[in-house]
């Protein structure tokens, strides 16, 4: 009788079942630090958002940028000192490097304490609504949850 080389059934499931395992323990471990690294990414996004407002409105200050040119997306409040700039206006601007259909919301900047107050929705991935500050890495982050479009996406009601 010969011999037969090669790997009996039982070996094989063998194998089989222990990768399977071992892709479940992997895959539990990661998932989570995955969701956090989008939720940080988001963070960082938002800050992004802050700071290329200040930056439009520091080109509005040097006369190159105005208001009027964003097609009532964004508006300033002379009296007030507050500006209110849309997410789509700052992508319209190049100041904020991002997709227009997946990102909406606003930033309003008053001038005359320095306080930056932004609204900001990425898809129905995450949403910051009404967020205080630049630094957004202790903010708590929703789902699509109350997000109102037309306050959050326009300017209409800067006051």
């Amino acid at each position: 009788m010969k011999k037969k080389n090669g790997f009996t059934l039982i070996e094989l499931l063998a194998v089989i079942v222990v990768l399977a395992i071992v892709t479940v323990l992997a895959t539990s471990t990661i998932l989570p630090y995955m969701g956090n690294a989008r939720e940080d990414a988001f963070k960082v996004e938002a800050a992004n958002a802050v700071n290329a407002a200040d930056y439009v409105m520091n080109l509005y200050a040097l006369g190159e940028f105005s208001f009027d040119s964003t097609g009532g997306k964004s508006s300033y409040n002379s009296e007030t000192k507050k500006a209110c700039i849309t997410i789509e206006a700052l992508i319209d601007a190049g100041a904020f490097d991002a997709d227009k259909d997946a990102y909406k919301g606003r930033v309003i900047i008053d001038k005359s304490n320095n306080t930056y107050t932004l609204s900001l929705k990425k898809n129905d991935e995450f949403t910051l609504v009404n967020a205080t500050g630049k630094n957004f890495s202790d903010a708590t982050l929703s789902k699509a949850d109350g997000w109102d479009a037309e306050t959050y996406e326009h300017c209409s009601d800067l006051k």
